[in-house]
């Protein structure tokens, strides 16, 4: 059976407080009719007070919403008259009793958000459910990056923030973070290794064999004819790629043992010197300023970032639809790696279980004055009607029974009232 709205039963309750004042007016009457006699006198008494007591209950009750009979009694309608006082009260009730600091941060260390989503993403379901929601998110961005103005006004705020990036400055810190207890040291023997490596292949020598052979003869041309007679210019070209090579290999390998080598210190001063000028040298400043501005201003350039965007925009939108997107399984088999990194790193958990903790610490006043304040103006906003109805509704049923106990209660005082006045006129 289908419980029945706060409306209809605020209407109920009135109908049953008013129907019990009637019935004590009714008896009132008949009493009065009959003289008030005998045990009409008992009658009288018990239903003159259930009257009074239930029209002075009444009259409480409509007092917390409205001025009884339209009449602007004093202390009346006090809940429309002190709304203001009313929002901020509430407000603060929230605040200090839901919203107090201590109580969330308890909340918070309870329930360990880190614990809690390692145990989530353990189930295949949930990493499932994981990657399908972000995937929709991702496409849903990505069809309202489409929308025309939203490009123009992205493409507009990124080029202001382009250009008020300091790439000189950028460009000195990152410099500096490279040269920081040697790092570009040990990437320059990384490179060195590397070169190394590529130079002793087989494919590498033949290429530069034939390099060395198009450049002499393109160079030199008579020489080269000349000498194509005596040996055979693949031959010749062939070893001087292998010297050429032998000789490079013996240099880098001079450098990459000696950690004092003069091309590593000539490697610091260049360094040093390039950090020192993009710090403090102005016309390097204003000459990587008007690159920079250049570059964002030519129309090529744009051109080629609106199409390289488009087209990451158009690969993301097919994979996303297609049934075995390779997103959703990256998405999946992330979700599920990053569960059982939790899983497995109690440190991690820790970490974010304290970053969260810490997060709210900082962001719980602003949060606590924020939703204060939103309570404040939501009920100020109200219409008054409105929020009489919405108060009415949720409180007003419950107080018609204050009317109906007031009639009932003033029944049983008329009865004892009346019995005390008989006891005291027979003594």
């Amino acid at each position: 059976m289908q419980s029945p709205t706060p409306s209809n039963r605020l209407r109920r309750n009135r109908r049953a407080a008013l129907a019990l004042l009637l019935l004590a007016f009714a008896l009132f009457v008949w009493a009065a009719l009959e003289n008030g006699q005998g045990g009409y006198a008992w009658l009288l008494a018990a239903s003159e007070a259930a009257m009074v007591g239930a029209l002075a209950d009444w009259f409480a009750v409509v007092a917390l919403f409205r001025h009884p009979l339209g009449i602007p009694f004093p202390h009346t309608a006090i809940l429309p008259r002190r709304r203001d006082q009313l929002a901020r009260r509430l407000a603060e009730f929230i605040r200090e009793h839901f919203l107090q600091e201590d109580a969330i941060l308890r909340l918070v260390q309870r329930y360990s958000l880190a614990s809690g989503l390692a145990s989530w993403l353990r189930q295949a379901k949930n990493r499932a459910l994981f990657a399908e929601q972000v995937q929709q998110l991702v496409y849903r961005a990505l069809q309202l990056a489409q929308l025309e103005p939203l490009r123009q006004s992205l493409a507009k705020s990124l080029g202001e923030q382009l250009r008020q990036l300091d790439l000189s400055r950028w460009t000195a810190q990152l410099l500096q973070l490279l040269t920081e207890d040697g790092r570009h040291q040990a990437l320059l023997s990384d490179a060195i290794a590397r070169l190394d490596d590529w130079l002793t292949q087989e494919s590498v020598q033949e290429e530069l064999a034939e390099q060395i052979e198009r450049l002499l003869q393109r160079a030199y041309p008579t020489l080269f004819s000349w000498l194509g007679a005596v040996v055979d210019p693949a031959n010749l070209s062939r070893n001087l790629a292998r010297n050429l090579v032998r000789a490079a290999q013996e240099t880098l390998s001079e450098i990459h043992q000696d950690p004092e080598h003069p091309k590593r210190q000539a490697f610091d001063r260049w360094l040093q010197e390039s950090l020192l000028r993009l710090q403090q040298d102005p016309r390097l400043q204003a000459r990587i300023r008007r690159w920079q501005e250049g570059l964002l201003a030519h129309p090529a350039a744009r051109d080629y970032v609106s199409r390289v965007v488009n087209d990451l925009q158009q690969w993301l939108l097919q994979d996303l639809q297609a049934p075995r997107s390779r997103s959703r399984q990256l998405l999946r088999r992330g979700a599920g790696w990053f569960g059982e990194l939790l899983d497995t790193q109690p440190q991690l958990r820790q970490a974010i279980d304290g970053y969260v903790e810490e997060s709210a610490r900082r962001l719980l006043p602003t949060v606590q004055e924020s939703f204060t304040k939103h309570i404040e103006d939501t009920i100020r906003a109200w219409p008054m009607a409105d929020m009489i109805r919405v108060l009415e509704e949720g409180i007003g049923s419950d107080l018609q029974y204050i009317r109906i106990n007031g009639t009932v209660v003033g029944l049983l005082l008329g009865l004892l009232i009346h019995a005390l006045f008989m006891l005291l006129a027979t003594a």
